[in-house]
């Protein structure tokens, strides 16, 4: 009797560690595993158990082990975990063997052009990683050993940041899910790191939206009307049939400063997550993750569309843009659409990527590629009006579920990098331009601010001209000597490519003498 008690009450842990993954709860049922694991009489395939549930929470690693583990056991080997394995292969950068097991997936599901794309993408990575130069990703100095999701300007110098770091409260309530605080909504202030391309600094943080009053998660926003109006994704307050608090869709509205809940998006469904949502400036155009039972697969993006007489029925984007797996967190940015897939070819797990919204229909899907994407995942993207930086959520750094914010910048100039143009000489700024003269065979020289370094000398040639080699990007000031002439000149290089590198300095002798002198102080 007493062996039968222990006998059914391993099968029971087994019977709830399977329930908790069936429900996605997949941090529950790996922590269920891991106690099984270590116990006399394990089932054989826990080790499939284990290498299912580390995938699902990101960590490739552990998957690949245990896959390789439940491979040595000779027991079945469903198809969909041929696919995870692989998965994980190509997410740790083992290439090779990655492609072994996509292609034990097309061999079993030949009309499968997913794992066609897969194989097709790992022949030819070098594509991804043709614009490393001219993109950056710089890991932003406001992380925290918590899982940082998303983050968006708030205007006047302010961030959004979802995350799960710890609010101050009476009571500390908990997501079991995923051992850790509820996401939350914060705000910061920044201002910029003069000598880096894309740094921000962060400081005076403060919860905002406390009055928003969601029960549990508060876990993607998206803003309009010139951020006085958003959408946000939170957790319901009543459980739904599978006793979870699903994800669905609200509107809210600052008024004093504080964000007001307006109304509950009117196509919610309790039966599934609607969540991570895009707007539109004008509010027209709501683009949102959901994993509604007609779908192609996992979670897929839909579209809804504001009319006189509401929001229009949620219409799935179709296969050019929603795969048989994942697709999350859109971002509307003029004609383009930006979101994260885990089923499209990549560098592995989530990707980001674009497509071009045209008369109503999506082209030219693109992988922003190499270091905007990386062979861990990236998920929320955004970027700022003129298509060059912004911020995206990545756990390359510590994969799993802490993800991390990072600040890009796309089309950088490559350094060193060679400008040219013309020095001219007025006497005071009062004049006028017709009195600029030119100013031949004086020397140049183009000093970093950080530190007061001298980094090259020039000379312009008889007619003013010069040309001068960037060594990389910083804040410069350039040094002018010639005859009863010796000062400073700011000196602005471009950040970002595709911009004038011929420059006109025009020596004012009145504002030069100040400059020295104020050198000199």
């Amino acid at each position: 009797m007493a062996q039968q008690s222990v006998f059914d009450a391993f099968n029971q842990s087994i019977s709830d560690a399977d329930k908790a993954f069936i429900a996605k709860n997949y941090n529950k049922a790996l922590t269920i595993y891991e106690e099984i694991a270590q116990k006399e009489g394990a089932p054989e395939n826990i080790a499939l158990r284990l290498a299912r549930s580390y995938y699902f929470t990101y960590q490739y690693e552990k998957a690949v082990n245990f896959y390789d583990q439940h491979e040595k056991t000779n027991l079945e080997f469903p198809t969909k975990d041929y696919f995870y394995f692989a998965e994980s292969l190509s997410s740790i950068g083992n290439t090779e063997r990655a492609l072994n097991y996509y292609q034990i997936c097309m061999d079993k599901k030949p009309d499968d052009e997913l794992f066609v794309h897969k194989i097709w993408r790992l022949n030819n990575l070098k594509y991804l990683y043709e614009d490393s130069l001219k993109n950056m990703a710089h890991y932003a100095s406001m992380n925290s050993d918590h899982s940082e999701l998303q983050m968006l300007p708030a205007g006047n110098k302010e961030v959004y940041l979802i995350s799960n770091r710890p609010q101050v409260e009476m009571i500390h309530k908990i997501d079991i899910k995923e051992n850790a605080s509820f996401y939350n909504l914060r705000k910061w202030s920044t201002y910029e790191d003069p000598f880096s391309i894309v740094a921000l600094n962060y400081e005076n943080p403060r919860p905002a939206g406390q009055s928003l009053k969601t029960p549990f998660h508060l876990s993607a926003i998206s803003m309009f009307n010139d951020g006085q109006e958003m959408v946000y994704a939170a957790s319901d307050k009543e459980k739904n049939d599978a006793e979870n608090y699903p994800l669905q869709l609200f509107f809210a509205k600052q008024k004093r400063g504080k964000w007001i809940k307006t109304d509950a998006f009117e196509h919610n469904n309790p039966n599934f997550d609607l969540t991570e949502p895009a707007i539109s400036q004008d509010g027209k155009t709501l683009i949102f993750s959901a994993n509604f039972s007609q779908g192609l697969g996992g979670k897929d993006l839909y579209i809804s569309v504001k009319t006189e007489e509401g929001w229009s029925e949620p219409e799935n984007l179709g296969t050019m843009i929603n795969t048989q797996t994942d697709e999350r967190y859109p971002f509307i940015h003029k004609s383009n659409l930006y979101f994260a897939s885990n089923g499209h070819p990549g560098l592995g797990g989530f990707d980001i990527y674009k497509a071009k919204m045209i008369e109503g229909d999506f082209q030219d899907l693109e992988n922003l590629g190499y270091p905007i994407n990386s062979t861990f995942d990236e998920l929320s993207f955004n970027i700022d009006s003129l298509g060059q930086q912004g911020f995206m959520s990545s756990n390359r750094k510590n994969q799993g579920f802490d993800f991390d914010i990072y600040e890009f910048a796309l089309d950088l100039q490559i350094y060193p990098l060679e400008v040219e143009g013309i020095v001219k000489f007025i006497e005071h700024n009062w004049m006028d331009s017709s009195e600029l003269q030119i100013l031949p065979n004086v020397q140049m020289e183009l000093i970093d601010r950080t530190g007061n370094v001298l980094k090259v000398i020039t000379k312009t040639d008889n007619e003013g001209r010069f040309k001068l080699k960037i060594p990389y990007y910083s804040k410069y000031k350039i040094r002018i000597k010639g005859d009863d002439l010796d000062g400073f000149v700011s000196f602005e290089v471009p950040k970002f490519a595709k911009q004038d590198l011929s420059y006109e300095i025009v020596v004012v002798n009145d504002d030069f003498k100040n400059s020295l002198r104020e050198e000199n102080e």
